[in-house]
């Protein structure tokens, strides 16, 4: 192993990020101050955010137009699928490359995918290239790790929280965004989703530009320690290529499970048990095989960094639950469009915001992070509880007042738990730390949607042929054409409906109402399912331990040099180690 190599040009030694300088500068210590620099750097991290929930909002919200506009609407639901299995593929590697080579370009490169593959979206003429430029895509998200460490390394870790409230703030605004220009552009024209992905493109292609300009830190320890053939040896490939095949293949088989496979078709079983094989053998070689590769045995040094992870995966299944059937059943049940069912789900963004950012504010004055994670696991139980009971007799103040709700919790578990992921681990470790948090999330969403879909598919099929045959048949109806009369109902076509025969007006609203409350019982079951998680959340949340000793003035990687510098002369005046 080389030791580091001294770059005169830089003027400055490079970042040290040995754990033991967590306890530098104490709250009441002389603090260094940052410029404009470090919050050009966030602030263009924020940009790359926006970009990302943009793209994944379109993914979902748009599908169904999409698919549908492209000859293929079975195949809607491989668009956010698609991103979430690139996504799982590269998060980890990603992570664990950027302490080697820098974040830098690791951004940069990957943001390019977001461009590339927004427009090959926008321009897709067949299914086959929407579902490639959702791959492309993906690769986009690649770096979210990445950037959810930068706010925490740049600025001083007594304000991590309010770098996290940034990132959360910045993320909504493209996630609001997305869902009023989405439900906008679709509005009057089902092809007006092509210009939703050309807004995509040039909003990756902003943050590409504004992380190149704004983002320019000194060269960490790692980058100079070792030359190229010794940061690829350093690099997990073993454990890379086990997660990455087995995420992707246990993914796969979930997404294939009841569309159309049932769960013991070839089709689903195989794929999943070699997942299941493939996650086992990284568990066992990340136990036994290395004690240094992506799931470092130093990450586990505290409890704080397990639970964040499991946080992490409920909030994710919370969270795909809530952006795929809350837009969808409030567009059902009250017979409104896309844009206006979209309305509530802009609110649930806007509240979460302001919660995040009022909980970064929060954090950083109390120093805790428990009682906001707990919080807002049992805010998403009570949304998820009133959801359960939501009818169309109720007006639409109600969904507004429920996304509030559930809009606020999540804006207090995103914001403190990753903040707690990064103050129970190591500084060097943050970008690591990351991406397992945020690789969990995703891999929490793919099986929470899973089984939503699971949930949904199979209560529908019971309900629907249970309340509507309730509801015709007293009324005269012949049980011979239920078939054709489900297949109508089903499709939404109300031209087939009026043309089976023996239908009256009086028998087709019975229909409509009967299949208006298979559909609600069978999004009450989702509902459900959203608050056990939730539940179970809360639960894990509470032992959580506040790390008050953490919320330092310390820096763990400056943007500027001169930060860094006053920083290293400070630390040596007080008799901290640097």
């Amino acid at each position: 192993m080389s030791s580091p190599k001294r770059d005169d040009t830089q003027k400055i030694e490079n970042i040290n990020t040995d754990s033991s300088s967590h306890a530098s500068l104490a709250a009441g210590d002389a603090k260094v101050h940052i410029s404009a620099r470090t919050i050009i750097a966030v602030a263009a991290v924020c940009l790359i955010f926006s970009a990302q929930l943009l793209a994944l909002v379109g993914a979902g919200l748009l599908a169904r137009y999409m698919a549908k506009d492209l000859g293929a609407p079975t195949l809607s639901v491989w668009f956010s699928s698609c991103i979430v299995i690139v996504t799982l593929s590269t998060i980890l590697p990603i992570s664990q490359a950027a302490d080697y080579w820098g974040r830098k370009y690791l951004i940069l490169g990957t943001t390019a995918f977001g461009v590339v593959g927004s427009i090959m979206i926008s321009r897709s003429q067949n299914i086959a290239t929407a579902i490639a430029g959702f791959v492309v895509t993906g690769v986009a998200l690649g770096c979210q790790s990445i950037c959810y460490a930068i706010p925490s390394e740049v600025l001083h870790r007594k304000h991590r929280a309010h770098g996290q409230a940034a990132a959360n703030v910045a993320s909504g605004i493209g996630a609001v965004v997305g869902v009023l220009v989405g439900g906008a552009l679709v509005r009057q024209n089902n092809e007006g989703w092509r210009i939703y992905w050309y807004l995509s493109m040039a909003l990756f292609a902003l943050g590409f530009i504004g992380v190149f300009f704004g983002y320019n830190p000194p060269k960490r320890e790692e980058e100079v320690a070792y030359n190229s053939l010794e940061k690829i040896r350093r690099m997990d490939w073993v454990g890379s290529g086990l997660v990455a095949t087995g995420l992707v293949l246990l993914v796969v088989a979930l997404q294939y499970s009841g569309n159309p496979y049932p769960f013991v078709d070839g089709h689903v079983m195989g794929p999943f048990i070699s997942g299941i094989v493939c996650l086992i053998g990284f568990g066992l070689w990340e136990w036994k095989g290395t004690s240094e590769g992506l799931l470092d045995h130093k990450l586990f040094g505290h409890r704080n960094f397990p639970l964040a992870v499991v946080g992490f995966f409920i909030e994710g299944v919370s969270f795909l639950t809530v952006s795929n059937y809350f837009a969808f059943e409030i567009s059902f049940l009250k017979h409104v469009n896309t844009f206006n069912a979209g309305l509530p789900f802009a609110v649930l963004f806007l509240a979460s915001m302001a919660t995040a950012f009022a909980c970064g504010f929060y954090t950083t004055w109390t120093r805790q992070i428990r009682e906001p994670i707990v919080a807002g696991f049992l805010l998403l139980i009570v949304f998820a509880i009133l959801m359960a009971f939501f009818k169309a007799s109720l007006s639409m103040a109600h969904a507004y007042g429920y996304a509030v709700i559930g809009g606020g919790g999540l804006g207090f578990i995103l914001n403190s738990v990753m903040v707690a992921a990064h103050m129970g681990t190591p500084a060097d470790m943050i970008s690591l730390s990351s991406g397992l948090a945020t690789a969990t999330r995703s891999l929490g969403g793919a099986i929470g949607l899973a089984i939503n879909n699971a949930i949904f598919s199979n209560s529908l099929q019971k309900e629907l042929s249970r309340k509507i045959t309730a509801a015709v048949l007293p009324l005269g109806f012949n049980p011979r054409q239920l078939p054709a009369l489900f297949g109508a109902l089903a499709s939404q076509n109300r031209a087939a409906v009026a043309a089976i025969p023996g239908m009256t007006p009086q028998i087709a609203g019975a229909a409509a109402g009967g299949l208006e409350e298979a559909y609600r019982l069978s999004f009450r079951k989702l509902w459900i399912c959203c608050a056990a998680f939730s539940a179970a959340g809360a639960l894990c949340s509470v032992f959580l331990k506040n790390p008050k000793a953490e919320f330092t003035e310390h820096i763990d990687a400056p943007v500027e040099v001169s930060v860094l510098q006053a920083q290293e002369e400070i630390e040596k005046k007080q008799g901290y180690r640097v």
